[in-house]
């Protein structure tokens, strides 16, 4: 997450990132975009516009939040040694 510690419609994948850490049991496939915008104005350190700039914005959270649950939270992770 950004240092700051405050989440801009800039810095998708730190509000994916803090929507996994706050919501990491959440249905993402069935979540609209209305709930998914509902979530992130909601996060701890959110401190944009209740809108985002651009509609494609909701959709890059809600696919890279999937990305990092699916790869175990997002972090680096080394490669595995045979």
């Amino acid at each position: 997450m950004q240092r700051s510690g405050r989440l801009s419609w800039s810095n998708q994948k730190d509000i994916a990132a803090a929507l996994l850490a706050v919501h990491p049991a959440a249905d993402r496939l069935s979540l609209s975009h209305e709930g998914l915008l509902d979530l992130i104005l909601a996060l701890p350190g959110f401190a944009d516009a209740a809108v985002p700039p651009q509609p494609e914005c909701l959709d890059h959270i809600l696919w890279t939040w999937m990305r990092l649950a699916d790869s175990g939270g997002g972090g680096t992770r080394e490669p595995s040694r045979l």
